[in-house]
C-alpha cells in the first residue's frame, strides 16, 4: 500500500510537465543513474546525502566531468582533489553544527537581512559563498546572538584575513597546559574564559602576521 501511494504522488508531481520537460527528466535520471556506481561505498553515499541540493549538484557535475573527461592524468587528479576537498569542507561544517542561511542569521542577530551581508563584508561573521548566496557555520552562534568572544576573535584577524583562513584557525587545537588543548571554537563554545580566550586571540593575530608576510 506505502509502495503505491508512493508512486502515485510521484506521478502526480510529474504530471504537469510538458513532453520537453519529460525528455529531459529521463535524460536526468539516466544520468544519475549512471552515476550511481561512484556511491557504491556507503560513507561515499551517506556524504553525499547530507549536502544541500546545491552542494550535491556541483558534486554530481565533477563526478560527471571526471568520468567524461580525456584530458591528463594531471587534470583528472586536480578534479578529484577539489571534489575531495568540497567533500571534506562540508564535513567539516556538519561536523560542527552544520549551516544556517542568511535568514536564519537574520533572525538569530535580530536584524536585517541586508545588515548581515554588511556584517560579512566587514569580516564580523564567518561566511562562504555558495551559488549565489551565503551560509554560515552554525558554530558562531547562540540561540541569543554570537557566541561569546566570537566578536574579539573577529577583530583579531587582519582585516584581509580571508573567511576559510579563519575557519582554519579558529578549528585548530590550541595548548592550553600540559595535558589540555582546545581549539577557539571550543574555548568560545564553554564560555570564552579570559585566559583561554587570550591565547585563542594570539593565534588570530599571529595569522594575521603570517598572511601579511
Amino acid at each position: 500500500m506505502k509502495r503505491s501511494t508512493k508512486v502515485g504522488q510521484e506521478l502526480i508531481s510529474t504530471a504537469h510537465l510538458t513532453g520537453y520537460q519529460q525528455n529531459l527528466l529521463k535524460r536526468i535520471n539516466n544520468i544519475a543513474v549512471s552515476l550511481m556506481p561512484e556511491f557504491e561505498d556507503k560513507k561515499q553515499a551517506m556524504d553525499a546525502v547530507t549536502l544541500d541540493d546545491g552542494s550535491l549538484m556541483q558534486l554530481i557535475c565533477s563526478i560527471q566531468m571526471e568520468k567524461k573527461t580525456r584530458a591528463s592524468d594531471l587534470k583528472i587528479c586536480e578534479v578529484r582533489r577539489r571534489r575531495e576537498n568540497l567533500e571534506a569542507f562540508y564535513n567539516s561544517l556538519q561536523e560542527l553544527g552544520g549551516i544556517l542561511k542568511v535568514y536564519d542569521v537574520a533572525h538569530k542577530l535580530g536584524v536585517t537581512r541586508q545588515e548581515v551581508i554588511f556584517r560579512v563584508k566587514k569580516k564580523q561573521l564567518i561566511a562562504f559563498k555558495q551559488n549565489a548566496d551565503y551560509i554560515f557555520p552554525v558554530f558562531q552562534f547562540t540561540d541569543d546572538g554570537l557566541i561569546p568572544g566570537f566578536k574579539e576573535m573577529m577583530s583579531a584577524f587582519d582585516a584581509n584575513t580571508h573567511s576559510l583562513l579563519r575557519f582554519g584557525v579558529l578549528k585548530a587545537p590550541i595548548q592550553l597546559s600540559e595535558c589540555v588543548s582546545k581549539t577557539p571554537i571550543q574555548i568560545m563554545q564553554d564560555g570564552a574564559k579570559p585566559e583561554e580566550l587570550e591565547l585563542a586571540i594570539r593565534s588570530a593575530r599571529l595569522c594575521g602576521n603570517h598572511a601579511a608576510n
